[in-house]
């Protein structure tokens, strides 16, 4: 007996280490967020000092760069949750109720953590090697002996960025997601592209965009300050930057997962 029992004690040991790893991984990135909220308040008073054509940079490398995946992805999700929403509402009769499901669903909670999770995978990974390069190269030691904030000239381009492209990708990421429900609504049912359109414009509320627009703010903090977090405390070396933007990504995912249902909800009880 103590044997078999082995094995599951060993599972729960594991579990409760990698929960306990998750709950200090949180803990730091809110500790990291209370140092972060220097470095706005004087991006806000002093904007002149914020690096913008970094800024710049970012911006279009890291939204123009994933806007075909985030259109594909918001393309296919719209497709399958058609189907499957189809298929689910046949049983009740109800096939009529598609259209609602597909665009309250997709525009409140799929296309903004869709498009916050690519960007952890590709943004947030990103940002962790970058900085933990530079740390790894002590280019970083560099700046601090020139007497230069890091926040100000690595963290904050970075985070205001994010800031910019995140809502344009998921409102991006909506359009494509209806767009991908109406294919196959149209396809399936005898219902026109007009008709599809004007019924999804009727379901779909102002609160309904304003619950997935204030998300993506949210998830865009998030992915740049965990990946700039991951880089500033990667060890010094190669392995180190890979294991800080694995840490990175997965951080990110977590917190972001956390952060959606604490949304959903406070926007559920506001709209009772």
């Amino acid at each position: 007996m103590r044997r078999r029992n082995r094995p599951f004690v060993e599972l729960c040991l594991q579990v409760a280490d990698a929960t306990i790893n998750q709950l200090h991984e949180v803990a730091s990135f809110f500790y990291f967020c209370k140092d972060l909220t220097g470095g706005v308040w004087d991006a806000v008073r002093h904007p002149c000092k914020v690096k913008w054509q970094t800024t710049a940079y970012y911006m279009d490398s890291c939204g123009s760069d994933a806007m075909p995946i985030i259109s594909l992805l918001g393309f296919l999700i719209g497709v399958i949750l058609a189907f499957q929403a189809i298929v689910q509402l046949g049983r009740f009769g109800v096939e009529s109720y598609v259209v609602n499901l597909v665009g309250t669903v997709i525009t409140t909670e799929l296309a903004p953590l869709v498009t916050a999770i690519v960007l952890a995978g590709r943004t947030g990974s990103n940002f962790a090697a970058e900085i933990g390069s530079m740390k790894a190269a002590e280019e970083i030691s560099a700046l601090v002996t020139m007497g230069m904030d890091v926040r100000r000239f690595l963290v904050m381009p970075k985070i205001f960025a994010l800031l910019v492209i995140t809502p344009g990708l998921t409102i991006l990421s909506d359009a494509c997601g209806i767009v991908g429900g109406m294919a196959v609504v149209c396809s399936m049912h005898s219902t026109t592209v007009a008709e599809y359109f004007t019924r999804t414009f009727e379901v779909i509320q102002p609160i309904d965009l304003f619950q997935g627009i204030v998300k993506s703010f949210f998830f865009a903090v998030i992915v740049g300050a965990v990946g700039c977090q991951k880089g500033l405390n990667s060890p010094d070396d190669a392995q180190g930057v890979g294991k800080a933007a694995t840490s990175a990504v997965v951080t990110a995912i977590f917190i972001i997962v956390i952060t959606d249902a604490i949304l959903t909800a406070c926007f559920g009880m506001l709209n009772k």
